[in-house]
């Protein structure tokens, strides 16, 4: 049984009693109702935008779109929204579109600081995310992850344990599935969903049952102007929990743990390195969880079926997650034991004579991949490069020289690696990604790994992530 809020009055972050929020069944008539007729403005038309977009046409708002990108370029998605939206600006954004506007919804890619957008909100317009948008219209429990890293296994694998458990759930968010997207889809006992730091900007009331923090280290520092900004982005994800709610907090992040006392829903840790009140914690090799007045040894880390620590500490996390939903805690090792990874995150491709080729297209900053390279005992080939996030590459010296014998490198950051890591490892530049493999398949030996670790966003030289990963894939199984 998955446990939720109630309606009416509910208790907020302090224990005190408020009236309804979006989320609950009062306050989401109220703004369901007052989209009718409203002009809203949409910025920015990827995944997000087209989803906020259709959802808005369905509760009968005036939908406009504004983005950088030209008619030619967004000819695709025009044609998928034919007859939803009724006025366009593209190649620009513009302040007249936002200005003319009741709402404004941003699409995660549009930095908030933008100049059209700072306008709007001294006109008083409220600017709201996408999340913030399809939270109004969700009503059932739910579990949110957000962090640096590992979100996207985390939350692949807390919907596997919720829905092997014979539990109906959504999943959504910033894992290419928009929760505008998913919001009205039924039956559903639970949403499970992904999000950014991004998404987490501008939202106003969105506030989950199960909230979880995987870490927060550098990441993003070309759109934040500090870590205790970027910092703050993450933490939104609880301002709005009451005390009946709970944070999921990883007791090993230093940066996590001294700003619980921040939190007031209930708090339940997981941590590799110690045991916890409540939560989830290793104990010698075995995955413990202790939830109110209950504990259970549930598996060993052996039956993980995930390469690296990292993935154990995810395992940790996802589990701890749903013990507020009273899932039988005899479910939790068979669906553990039958979670089969998410594409493009150490995600095995194949072996060929007796070198193991590994796609991690995912590891799009500095600590992903340190926990790639950490994953390995076997002599590592790297490849990295790509659009860097303003962080630099020399606090991978000590561990390089422990781990990579060559790298091949590429893309924009290619200038900044080779200088950051010069006289650790043999370094040659690609100037294509298939040309990558190529090398770095030439310079293994049996025994190796040729591991594509960016520690870069891909936008430099590919669509996203995804796309980098399939091209590195297709080039492995045709050598």
């Amino acid at each position: 049984m998955v446990r939720s809020k109630g309606d009416g009055e509910i208790l907020d972050n302090c224990g005190n009693l408020r009236t309804a929020q979006p989320g609950h069944a009062e306050s989401e008539m109220k703004y369901m109702h007052s989209l009718s007729g409203k002009k809203v403005a949409v910025v920015g038309l990827g995944l997000s935008g087209i989803a906020a977009a259709r959802l808005l046409s369905q509760q009968k708002a005036v939908v406009s779109v504004t983005d950088d990108k030209t008619e030619k370029e967004l000819e695709a998605e025009r044609r998928s929204l034919r007859r939803i939206v009724k006025e366009y600006h593209l190649g620009g954004i513009s302040e007249r579109l936002l200005l003319d506007s009741d709402m404004i919804i941003i699409s995660p890619g549009v930095p908030s600081d933008l100049p059209q957008l700072q306008e709007a909100r001294a006109a008083g317009i409220m600017i709201i995310s996408e999340v913030e948008l399809a939270y109004w219209f969700c009503d059932v429990p739910i579990l949110a992850i957000t962090g640096t890293n590992g979100k996207t296994t985390t939350t692949s694998l807390v919907h596997h344990l919720v829905t092997f458990a014979g539990l109906k759930a959504q999943l959504g968010g910033n894992i290419q599935i928009p929760f505008s997207q998913v919001v009205n889809k039924k039956p559903s006992d639970a949403m499970v969903l992904e999000v950014s730091s991004f998404q987490l900007e501008n939202i106003r009331d969105f506030s989950p049952f199960v909230g979880i923090l995987l870490n927060i280290t550098p990441d993003h520092l070309n759109r934040y102007h500090s870590m205790d900004e970027y910092a703050a982005a993450k933490f939104a994800l609880f301002k709005n929990q009451s005390a009946g709610d709970f944070a999921v907090l990883n007791q090993d992040d230093e940066f996590v743990a001294q700003s619980a006392e921040n939190i007031c829903s209930k708090i339940l840790w997981f941590s590799l390195n110690r045991e916890v009140e409540q939560g989830a914690f290793l104990r010698g090799t075995r995955v413990v969880v202790r939830y109110e007045d209950r504990e259970k040894e549930i598996l060993d880390v052996s039956q993980i079926p995930l390469l690296g620590r990292h993935n154990v500490e995810n395992v940790l996390a996802a589990v701890a997650a749903v013990l507020p939903l009273e899932i039988p805690w005899t479910n939790y090792a068979r669906a553990v034991k039958n979670f089969k990874g998410v594409e493009h995150r150490l995600e095995r491709v194949r072996e060929k004579d007796g070198v193991l080729f590994v796609n991690d297209s995912k590891a799009t900053n500095i600590d992903a991949l340190v926990k790639a390279l950490e994953s390995f005992e076997r002599p590592i080939i790297l490849i990295a490069g790509g659009r860097g996030k303003g962080s630099s590459y020399l606090v991978l010296r000590p561990l390089f020289e422990k781990k990579v014998r060559a790298m091949v490198t590429l893309g924009e950051d290619a200038p900044l690696l080779e200088e950051a890591l010069a006289g650790i490892v043999p370094i040659t530049r690609a100037a294509t990604l298939p040309e990558a493999v190529s090398l770095a398949a030439t310079m293994a030996h049996p025994g190796d790994c040729v591991l594509l670790a960016p520690a870069c966003a891909s936008f430099d030289m590919f669509r996203n992530y995804e796309h980098r990963g399939r091209v590195f894939k297709e080039t492995v199984n045709k050598l």
